[in-house]
């Protein structure tokens, strides 16, 4: 179905009255029925997230004071500015409750709706993987209208525009302040392919923050295609790219991908329980629920290299204890680990932070827990280096200062003491 060219708006008010174009009406409810049914009848999945984020310095000749100015000089620019900072993250997102929920990629639960108790650092958001579709084509209160048809070399789209008012909106953000969560309403535009009557990008502004707020603009634009999941397939994202403007000109760049979607069955956690069995299973049940005795030292060499050019925090990685501990460990025992941090500061000091922690041993046949402390983390190019870095909880901070890419294998070495 091809739409007649629309040089002005046409108000379509979801489950209201019809617009004066019955073409347009009709297209937007096809498109509206197949979301909505999307996100009722698809499946609990997961997929996995590999976001790329970078942190630009602007590149005005005078900077510009409040948001206004801000957002329009931003216009007049063909990039971001300098790349001062980057890093990649890789996770597995779920909708579980309504909530999308996130863990690190292949861990055995999901863990926080917060995304930023992941990550340590830069800026991050949600709302991509399936919270705005409910709020733009769930909710009868968003305000649409055509804007007008985009012809490309495949298929004619139309382009739609949207308007989420602050009082139905479930656009939450974190406010650098005081850290409170606080609402904002948000607009944006979708195109559709008119052929098909399928959604086909979605592009979500939210532009009236606080004056107290830092930041002044935040945009994300999502790419959609049909993913078979079980015996279906279903509307997922594919790609997405969050950008926010800060009010001192500064610009953040996160870009999504999306991967591996699956049907998401309940995983439980390393189960140490005793069932029945034989006197030797349960021994080793037993011993497999005990730590390391405490004040333990071990030597761990990486096993799994680290490539800074492909490697994300949220990898898992594996070593080997490199010195027999007696009666607790021997050499070549395989430690299994993850990385929590893995980015690149070019501004002012150029540096690579790396954040490991080790968690679980194999000895004699069975995986235990390990709880670790770092003896030796820091600057790596200094002896007795003082660590200013965020150091997670159980892992080392590694600092190389360096520019170009960074490569960690079989000898990088660190130290640590069990607890």
């Amino acid at each position: 179905m091809r739409l007649a060219a629309v040089l002005s708006l046409v108000n379509l008010l979801a489950h209201a009255a019809l617009a004066a174009d019955p073409a347009v009406q009709q297209l937007f409810d096809r498109v509206r029925d197949k979301v909505v049914d999307n996100t009722r009848r698809v499946p609990r999945y997961t997929c996995i997230q590999t976001i790329d984020r970078n942190q630009y310095r602007p590149q005005y000749g005078t900077k510009p004071a409040g948001c206004e100015a801000v957002i329009a000089a931003r216009g007049k620019l063909l990039s971001p500015g300098y790349l001062t900072w980057h890093d990649r993250l890789r996770l597995d997102v779920a909708v579980l409750n309504g909530r999308e929920t996130f863990a690190w990629a292949g861990a055995r639960q999901f863990e926080t709706t917060d995304i930023e108790q992941l990550t340590s650092s830069g800026s991050s958001g949600t709302g991509d993987f399936a919270a705005f579709l409910s709020s733009v084509f769930g909710l009868e209160t968003t305000r649409i209208s055509l804007v007008g048809e985009e012809k490309n070399p495949t298929d004619l789209t139309a382009l739609f525009g949207f308007d989420v008012p602050v009082d139905t909106s479930h656009y939450v953000y974190r406010s650098h302040g005081t850290g409170e969560q606080r609402v904002i309403g948000y607009h944006g535009t979708f195109l559709v392919d008119e052929r098909l009557a399928e959604l086909k990008r979605l592009m979500v502004e939210a532009d009236h923050f606080p004056p107290d707020e830092v930041m002044c603009r935040v945009q994300d634009v999502m790419d959609y295609h049909r993913v078979k999941i079980g015996a279906g397939d279903f509307l997922l994202p594919e790609t997405s790219k969050m950008t926010v403007l800060f009010n001192d000109g500064q610009e953040s760049q996160n870009e999504t991908h999306y991967s591996g979607c699956r049907e998401y069955g309940v995983e439980s956690s390393i189960s140490f329980d005793d069932s029945a069995g034989s006197s030797s299973s349960t021994d080793l049940k037993a011993t497999a629920r005990q730590k390391l005795p405490a004040n333990l030292r071990l030597e761990i060499g990486l096993k799994s290299p680290i490539h800074s050019e492909t490697a994300a925090a949220g990898d898992e990685v594996t070593a080997v204890v490199l010195r027999d501990v007696k009666g607790s460990a021997r050499a070549n025992d395989v430690v299994h680990g993850r990385i929590l941090r893995l980015e690149q500061f070019l501004f002012p000091t150029p540096r690579w932070v790396v954040a490991i922690r080790f968690n679980r041993i194999e000895h004699d046949g069975v995986e235990r827990p390990l709880d670790l402390s770092p003896l030796d983390d820091g600057d790596r190019a200094r002896r007795n280096s003082i660590l200013t870095e965020k150091r997670p909880p159980g892992a080392g901070v590694f600092i190389f200062p360096q520019l170009g890419n960074l490569v960690l294998d079989r000898k990088f070495h660190s130290a640590w003491e069990t607890r």
